[in-house]
């Protein structure tokens, strides 16, 4: 029988031979290369003739088996024919070099590095032509021919390796551009950055261009730039290997960079103050310290004061201003000799987007070990995230307040596209009926309120307060008594906003009377004119990729919302600010139709996002996106602007969609509205306080060790959402006392947490709505105790009426009245628990446990927690005689006392004021 011979496979044979042949003779020119390139002895020559005529023969050999034969040689070959003859030939011109290249030296290596370019461009032209790649608004240069595509429906391998070629030689590119900058350091990075980015666009799984980019950017803002590009590196998919070390090699830099540092002597009779490049310089190195400890996890001694010390750094460098050239005949040469030494005047747009993806890279990388500093990175994120709000806020403001407006301009009807963003999001809400009808009872004693319904309540601080009054009127008659001054302090509160600021205000009835009036005068505003304004804050970008975040985790949202409205009613205040009817008139410049990106605001991506592609923690937020939008569109940088504040406002869905923030959307004035507390804003429960509260803690113990190790403690016996955020809670606790110390500072005895049993709100329950409604004290409910009247309800109709009460408090949110939460509760040490307890005696201790776990967080602390009985015989323990409730409370260091006692203390207290 005769064998078959089938002519596809001689010719697939005969193809393998010459490819194999070709190989060959590639490895032995590339010996051949490496000889002569051993024998030089100056830069010239390795540009002779010869030599040239010998790269160019390789690199033509090189071409011809990638294109042949590119599943089994194309990546062997790309590499050897980069490797022999380029690079090579650059890193041996750096070795020759003496002191410094001569102009020949510089004009030969010039054109080499520009031959690179030239034919790596004409690989990629050729790769795209060939094997059909979409390389549209990838490349940014112009594909000079086409041809019919040979491997259109080919083998699939052949098409992969052909796109990763197209990555590499992007990379290449970019190198051979980064080169240029070695013979011209004064050259600018662009060139070279502009091919690595082309690069991350295309493959962003893989981390070489931003490994190669952090190489470039180590000179620059002290690290910081390095270090964003190597944390993005590590971020990615496919990571380059030598870039963990490029990192731990910046950070020992930076920690030498910080021993450097001036050591300040307060009892100096003269101080010298840092100029504005050595404060930002102090401020970027202390925070690559922070990320250095975070991102490897080090345990570090007064790590809470250096957060302290870098945020009040941050806050300082926000201050300062960009500078302005010279209107006074000041030449363009004298500026342009003054950008370097003035680059770090100033903290810029860019500088404070990579601040921030930093500290979401380290929060994604702690989350992955479920590290215990978690807690305190994300408290420090939301610190930054505060002030850049805040900064941000106060631009907006100061340009509105100065910008001229025509004697005729009236207020915009229907003003802002809140109301598009939000609908189909829930029922209407009756906060301004609510909020008017309270208002109505005291219109006769305050003329203030007859301007009170057409002023804009941002922070519906007012609300919480007129809820109590009604809750009071709805109440028992013996609280008639105090239902005018109910009242009066909720007008007498303000009815504008109060951002998060870490300075006092001298003044707040001034900067209340400011910010109404800044809201007034956006209504008046030209659209165009408004849009003009908020264009130039090129930290919205910041913003954007922060609100992604909190768009994913909402764990964070609803601890902000349970433990301070601060950064709430601040983002709140910012989005009615930016809330301008993009709709109502004609954009000049702005060709897109405001509908269509509202339906598309998940579709749409913007610049910030395109940095940002492949990051995983960003992957549900960027699954939906269409990455051509921007360049099929042609969107410029003006539409972009209307497009990120779309996305900012879209964020009000997130809060309204979070119950504990207590964001609500007013739809008769098209605004959010947040319920808060006015009173303890004053001080503000907010990050800077938290800071000041761990650094307090510091210096009075010496060291943070014991607070770090507690938290790693309890966080690793406690589960899910509540172990990962814990840390964080308590940490909101220590500054939460340290403000209810403050306002009742001058009334030692009497204690910021008050925690009750069933009996007092069963027996006392006008009582307990007089302490929740003063605001002076947290009031908690022990578990035990919902459990007590929940068995009681049947036989005490009392018991019925406290539940219905506990459960409209609860549900409505009020951060001074609050349930014991799952781990707010701490063992009893040295006492042997009863093997046989009857169901009181098991109550009480679980009760004296939470008040415990409250003591505990304030060590060093007298009379933090007090707990309140209803019933007096308990104190003097006339129902159990073989066990004392009073001597197991005050062995944890808990005060005890009757409600009726503790309540004429207060009032006495109260009335001499």
């Amino acid at each position: 029988m005769k064998k078959i011979y089938n002519p596809t496979d001689i010719q697939q044979k005969q193809g393998e031979e010459l490819s194999k042949k070709l190989y060959r003779t590639i490895s032995d020119q590339a010996k051949r290369l490496d000889d002569a390139r051993s024998c030089v002895r100056s830069i010239g020559d390795l540009f002779n003739p010869g030599l040239q005529a010998q790269r160019r023969k390789f690199c033509e050999y090189c071409e011809r088996l990638i294109f042949s034969d590119p599943v089994l040689y194309g990546r062997k070959t790309e590499e050897l024919l980069w490797r022999k003859t380029f690079y090579d030939v650059i890193s041996t011109a750096k070795k020759l070099k003496k002191k410094d290249y001569t102009k020949e030296e510089i004009s030969n290596i010039q054109a080499y590095i520009n031959s690179g370019v030239g034919f790596y461009h004409h690989i990629i032209s050729k790769l795209q032509c060939q094997f059909n790649i979409k390389l549209k608004n990838i490349v940014d240069f112009e594909i000079i021919f086409d041809c019919d595509n040979e491997f259109a429906e080919g083998d699939s391998k052949s098409v992969e390796w052909a796109k990763q070629s197209v990555h590499q030689c992007l990379i290449y590119l970019g190198d051979l551009s980064r080169y240029k900058i070695e013979i011209y350091p004064n050259w600018e990075h662009t060139i070279a950055t502009r091919y690595y980015l082309q690069a991350v666009s295309y493959k962003p799984e893989y981390g070489m261009p931003h490994n190669q980019m952090g190489t470039l950017a180590m000179s620059q803002n002290n690290f910081l730039g390095a270090t964003y590009y190597y944390m993005r590196c590590l971020a990615c998919k496919f990571p380059f290997e030598g870039t963990s070390n490029n990192l731990l090699s910046l950070f020992e830099k930076n920690a030498k960079f910080i021993e450097q540092f001036p050591t300040v002597d307060k009892e100096a009779d003269c101080i010298v103050e840092l100029g504005k490049s050595e404060t930002i310089k102090q401020f970027l190195a202390r925070f690559l310290l922070l990320i250095d400890i975070w991102y490897y996890n080090k345990k570090v001694t007064k790590v809470y004061s250096l957060c302290h010390q870098t945020y009040k750094n941050l806050e300082e460098c926000l201050t300062f201003s960009k500078p302005v050239a010279s209107e006074s005949g000041e030449n363009q040469s004298d500026v342009d000799s003054t950008e370097t030494e003035s680059h770090l005047s100033y903290l810029d747009d860019q500088t404070l987007f990579k601040i921030a993806v930093i500290c979401l890279l380290t929060i994604a990388k702690l989350r992955e070990t479920n590290s215990p500093q978690l807690s305190t990175l994300i408290a420090f994120t939301l610190s930054i995230y505060s002030q850049i709000i805040q900064n941000i806020t106060n631009h907006i403001q100061e340009a509105v307040l100065n910008y001229p407006l025509p004697k005729e301009s009236r207020p915009i009807k229907g003003h802002g596209i809140l109301k598009d963003l939000m609908s189909g999001g829930k029922k209407k809400s009756n906060t301004k009926l609510r909020r008017r009808k309270a208002l109505k009872i005291d219109s006769d004693e305050d003329s203030d309120l007859s301007d009170t319904e057409n002023n804009i309540d941002y922070s519906s601080s007012d609300d919480s307060f007129i809820s109590d009054a009604e809750d009071i009127l709805v109440g028992s008659s013996d609280e008639d008594v105090d239902i005018i001054k109910v009242s009066d302090e909720s007008v007498n509160e303000k009815s504008v906003p109060h951002l998060v600021t870490s300075k006092n205000v001298a003044n707040e009835s001034d900067e209340s009377k400011t910010k109404d009036g800044v809201i007034k005068k956006v209504q008046r505003m030209n659209v165009n004119d408004m849009l003009e304004i908020i264009a130039e804050e090129g930290s919205l970008q910041s913003i954007k990729i922060l609100n992604d975040w909190l768009r994913l985790d909402t764990e964070v949202i609803k601890l902000c919302g349970l433990n301070t409205k601060s950064l709430i009613r601040q983002i709140v205040y910012f989005i009615n600010l930016i809330n301008i009817n993009l709709n109502q008139q004609k954009m000049i410049g702005v060709n897109l139709k405001v509908s269509e990106i509202v339906k598309k605001d998940n579709q749409i991506p913007l610049s910030e996002d395109v940095v940002l592609k492949g990051l995983d923690m960003f992957k549900d937020t960027q699954k939906d996106f269409d990455w051509e939008y921007l360049s099929r569109k042609n969107i410029t940088s003006k539409e972009e602007t209307v497009i990120r504040m779309v996305k900012l406002m879209s964020f009000a869905r997130v809060l309204r969609g979070v119950e504990e923030t207590e964001v609500t959307f007013d739809e008769t004035l098209s605004i959010l509205t947040c319920k808060s507390d006015n009173s303890v804003e004053e001080n503000g429960t907010t990050a800077t306080a938290i800071m000041e509260e761990l650094e307090r803690q510091e210096e009075e113990n010496g060291s943070a060790k014991s607070v770090i190790t507690n938290g790693e403690t309890k966080l690793a016996g406690a589960g899910g959402q509540i172990s990962k955020m814990k840390h964080m809670g308590q940490l909101w606790l220590a500054a939460e006392v340290r403000t209810l110390e403050t306002r009742v500072g001058d009334k030692p005895s009497l204690s910021p947490y008050l925690v009750l049993d069933a009996d007092t709100l069963i027996k006392y329950t006008y009582m307990v709505k007089q302490l929740v409604y003063s605001r002076k004290f947290i009031v908690l409910i022990p578990a035990a105790v919902v459990s007590a009247l929940d068995d009681l309800k049947k036989e005490k109709l009392e018991a019925r009426d406290a539940i219905r009460w506990l459960e409209s408090q609860f549900h409505r949110g009020n951060r001074f009245f609050r349930a014991q939460r799952q781990y707010e509760r701490t063992p009893i040490p040295f006492i042997k628990y009863p093997k046989r307890r009857d169901k009181d005696m098991h109550a009480y201790i679980q009760i004296v446990e939470c008040c415990y776990f409250f003591a505990e967080q304030q060590k060093g602390a007298s009379n933090v927690v007090t707990l309140l009985i209803g019933n007096s015989a308990v104190l003097s323990n006339g129902e159990n005689k073989e066990f004392s409730y009073v001597g197991l409370a005050q062995s944890v260091g808990i005060a005890i006392e009757s409600i009726a006692s503790f309540y004429g203390k207060w009032r006495k207290s109260k009335g001499n004021r």
